[in-house]
């Protein structure tokens, strides 16, 4: 069960946690590759910009009468990173969800190395508009699809993903690449006993990363 938290500290954990955010994944894309059979490999790709972030917190802002304030998330992300958010001005939401992002949030900042299983959203949590989920156990941060293919981040929960999944696969390998770079040649993690080299991707995969930089470990 979530714990309770107070406006204070919901405002010192999206605070922090914008700072982290800003630093290790605005801008960044991950493409996430994972096991569809013993031959057969699918990816995603995510990407993460500003206006991303407050959908991860379940908190909203809110005018001098209590009303919510839609279409500011890129100002709530700003205000977090100048520390300018009160707690007169947020709410929490009130599906009642706040407490499992906030405690899912930390976990967020790691998800290039916390994400283990890849899944189809199962529409058990109302109210969560997702396609796909990323993650473990532990933690899941629900995905949607924009029509050039690509997937942005729209929430997070401090929940076992395969209770929000279906069709559940294993991610093997999870990729990173900034703007500027037109291929994914950072490896964020490889899977316990998955040697790249040994796996034959399709060719529209093979082409969007590189392996120049991979050294399998020893098992």
């Amino acid at each position: 069960m979530a714990r309770n938290y107070t406006k204070e500290e919901a405002i010192k954990c999206v605070v922090s946690n914008a700072k982290i955010y800003n630093k290790k994944l605005e801008n960044e894309s991950m493409l996430v590759v994972y096991k569809v059979d013993d031959t057969e490999f699918a990816h995603i790709e995510i990407v993460f910009v500003a206006n991303n972030y407050q959908h991860l917190t379940g908190v909203e802002l809110i005018d001098t009468e209590g009303n919510i304030i839609k279409f500011q998330s890129e100002n709530f992300y700003r205000k977090c990173l100048e520390n300018k958010l009160s707690p007169e001005e947020i709410s929490f939401k009130e599906d009642g969800t706040t407490p499992l992002k906030l405690e899912a949030l930390s976990a967020i900042m790691k998800i290039h190395s916390v994400t283990k299983i890849v899944g189809d959203y199962n529409d058990k949590q109302p109210f969560l508009c997702v396609d796909k989920t990323v993650g473990n156990v532990n933690v899941c941060l629900g995905v949607r699809c924009n029509d050039s293919g690509f997937y942005y981040p729209v929430s997070a929960l401090r929940k076992d993903i395969r209770e929000l999944s279906n069709n559940q696969s294993q991610v093997i390998a999870v990729f990173t690449k900034n703007p500027q770079e037109n291929i994914y040649s950072r490896i964020r993690h490889v899977a316990k006993g998955v040697n790249l080299n040994n796996i034959s991707f399709s060719e529209g995969l093979s082409d969007k990363v590189t392996l120049e930089n991979y050294k399998p470990k020893r098992n």
